[in-house]
Order: C-alpha cells, then sequence, then structure tokens
C-alpha cells in the first residue's frame, strides 16, 4: 500500500528543478496552418531533487540514503514543496480559510484570514496549498498569479492551475510549506560512495519526481 513520506529537514538539497507537465492535444491543418488544442488532463508538476555531489557528514549521507528506501522505488509518494520558498514573500499570515466554497476548475477565492492581517500582502510567485491532509486528488500546490492585500479581513487571490475539486467553505488554505504528492518517475535510484581513508564521502543521490494523487 501506498504511503506519504514527509521530507525530513536533515536531507540536504543542493538543487531543485521544477517543472510542469501538460498532457494537450494539438492538431495542424496542413492547408491553412491553423491548429486546435485539446486539454486530455489536468497539469502535474514535476521536479528534479539532487544532493550534494560530495557529502561528508554521516548525518546527512544516513538521512538520504533512508530516503531512498522509504520511497520503496515507485509505491510511496513524498510530499514536497518550494524548499527555496516555504513561507511567502508577502505578509499576510495567520489562519487562512476559504470565505465561500470554491467550485472544480476555479482560478480564485476569496479568503478569509485572522484578526490582524489588514493591509498585508500575498505576492505574486508566492505558493498556497489547499487539502494538505489528502492523499488523493484535493490535495493542490498553488503559485500565486497576482499580488494581493488583504481588505478587513479578506482577501482575493488569484492562482494556477485551477482547482481539480471543489473546495468547502471554511476549509483551510495553507501558507506554511504548501505540498503536493509525488512520484518516483522510475524504478532505479542509485549513488556513488567513495570510502577514502581521511575523508569518505557519499553523493549522487537524485529523485526524479511527476505528482501523482491516485
Amino acid at each position: 500500500m501506498s504511503r506519504v513520506i514527509l521530507l525530513d529537514d536533515l536531507v540536504n538539497i543542493a538543487s531543485i528543478t521544477w517543472g510542469l507537465l501538460s498532457f494537450d492535444l494539438t492538431k495542424s491543418n496542413p492547408d491553412t496552418g491553423s491548429t486546435q488544442v485539446a486539454v486530455r488532463g489536468p497539469m502535474r508538476r514535476t521536479c528534479a531533487i539532487v544532493s550534494n555531489e560530495r557529502e561528508e557528514d554521516p548525518e546527512v549521507i544516513a538521512h538520504w540514503r533512508a530516503l531512498q528506501h522509504a520511497m520503496n522505488g515507485q509505491v510511496n509518494r513524498l510530499a514536497v514543496w518550494d524548499f527555496g520558498n516555504p513561507e511567502p514573500r508577502g505578509t499576510a499570515r495567520g489562519e487562512w480559510r476559504t470565505a465561500a466554497r470554491v467550485p472544480a476548475g476555479a482560478s480564485s477565492m476569496l479568503v478569509e484570514v485572522s484578526a490582524g492581517q489588514n493591509g498585508r500582502t500575498l505576492l505574486i510567485g508566492d505558493w498556497i496549498g489547499v487539502g494538505q491532509d489528502s492523499e488523493g486528488p484535493g490535495r493542490q500546490l498553488l503559485h500565486v498569479q497576482a499580488s494581493t492585500v488583504v481588505a478587513g479581513n479578506q482577501m482575493a487571490i488569484e492562482f494556477a492551475p485551477p482547482l481539480r475539486l471543489s473546495v468547502a467553505a471554511g476549509a483551510a488554505v495553507v501558507w506554511d510549506r504548501p505540498s503536493c504528492l509525488m512520484r518516483r518517475t522510475t524504478a532505479e535510484a542509485s549513488w556513488k560512495a567513495t570510502p577514502a581513508v581521511w575523508a569518505p564521502f557519499e553523493g549522487g543521490h537524485s529523485l526524479d519526481l511527476a505528482e501523482s494523487w491516485e
């Protein structure tokens, strides 16, 4: 049975490469050159996580190896967040909840925030998450598409991609390390260990991942 793996803070990451995988079907007219695009399924996030090439801290090495084993090939999923931007650049904090039901396919929502946030901001490029307790399609990592300001106790947020499922009124909107769930794209894992006498090190750990809510 699949389980969700939480990334340990001791897993030292040298770099992470984000991507978007779409499933568009494009048809072209050979006579006129006109094109039509049909969306065949919701977009999925991808990422490649790489360790330090030369890691000498045995504790970090141990945690990387533990993560490789915990992934169990392509069986288990990793909760992935933007490690370089764990919190918004904007100043709004506190507890956030949807002001009303947000339908599937929506790209904006009205959010109610806790007291003392009037005039604070959420900036373009920040991340939010909905359905963060879900292990299915309701869990989404959303990219803020336009800066916004809290007015009173509410702010309107534009985001991408659109919601896969509706979100109930009063549902939590997470700004602290919001995540999506990802599986390895291959079943193979490998890394390099060099047992030198004076400075043994290990490196070459990598995870190539794609979003998976199945």
